[in-house]
């Protein structure tokens, strides 16, 4: 529930500063303030475990650029677009997704409900897609920002089902640290080229506040929790938190933003939670 509270905060304040962040500055910034706090409690395990780290240097390097650039950029990224409610109703497909990865790259059967499950939450989708309008479907007019958004959720799903190839000397904290530390690099050159081209990174007090939020609580404790929960009990079934984070942030964005909560996104949200609950009934996914 704390994890789930701390990362409905990270959407609600992609939202308000969409016009001053810049979205993958804000992804380095934020996991490089993550790195900093994370290393007293780690550094010297990620030494010691460096040779196991660079025999795998590139799927390493292969998570932290989904989680990061992808993961979280693209999320900062579509608040240029579209609104935080819109956001939590879109980030509840995330378990539907990490199923069908789960399924595709490992070979897991789904079964009928499952089957059954994934259609309901991708009309859902849909439904968020097209803002409930049957033109806007017909005609495929999409907002950009929802779009980038489950970009962002194919990124993230992706990082969680891989989370399982992590080697097991490599314990959570360290994997922490590791994707930080890799996961602001990878970032480095996107954000030096957003800086020249788009926006730069401004400084006042209330950046610097926001910053150290996203990079303390988010990046170092959230993450944290969401790393643990995913090694302990799987991908698919942590995947379930994330109704709690669209709920989160759905109330956030009404109360502290003054958004409206439409007729489409409750049924947006019906249809993808139903789709969820089937298949959470299907036993054929199984969770490492």
């Amino acid at each position: 529930v704390m994890a789930a509270l701390i990362f409905a905060s990270n959407h609600v304040i992609g939202r308000h500063l969409s016009d001053v962040l810049p979205p993958f500055g804000t992804a380095f910034w934020r996991f490089s303030i993550g790195a900093v706090v994370t290393l007293p409690f780690a550094g010297l395990a990620f030494v010691k475990n460096w040779d196991h780290i660079r025999a795998n240097l590139w799927f390493f390097l292969f998570l932290s650029m989904l989680f990061v650039p992808l993961g979280n950029g693209l999320i900062y990224l579509s608040y240029q677009w579209t609104t935080a409610t819109n956001g939590g109703v879109v980030t509840t497909v995330q378990p539907a997704i990490t199923v069908l990865l789960s399924a595709l790259i490992f070979g897991e059967l789904i079964n009928k409900k499952q089957g059954a499950g994934l259609l309901i939450a991708t009309i859902g989708v849909f439904v968020i897609l097209s803002r409930g309008s049957i033109d806007s479907l017909l005609k495929m007019q999409f907002n950009i920002g929802d779009l980038t958004l489950i970009s962002a959720m194919v990124a993230a799903a992706l990082y969680n089902v891989l989370l399982r190839k992590v080697p097991h000397e490599i314990t959570i904290l360290i994997l922490l640290f590791t994707v930080q530390i890799f996961g602001a690099l990878v970032s480095l050159p996107i954000y030096l080229a957003e800086t020249y081209f788009f926006r730069p990174m401004p400084i006042s007090g209330e950046i610097i506040l926001t910053l150290l939020w996203v990079g303390i609580a988010v990046t170092s404790i959230a993450v944290g929790m969401n790393n643990a929960v995913v090694r302990n009990i799987g991908a698919n079934k942590a995947s379930i938190s994330n109704y709690l984070r669209s709920l989160f942030t759905a109330l956030f964005a009404i109360l502290l933003l003054g958004e409206t909560f439409e007729i489409y996104h409750g049924v947006a949200f019906i249809l993808v939670i139903g789709g969820i609950w089937l298949l959470s009934l299907g036993n054929s996914v199984t969770d490492v």
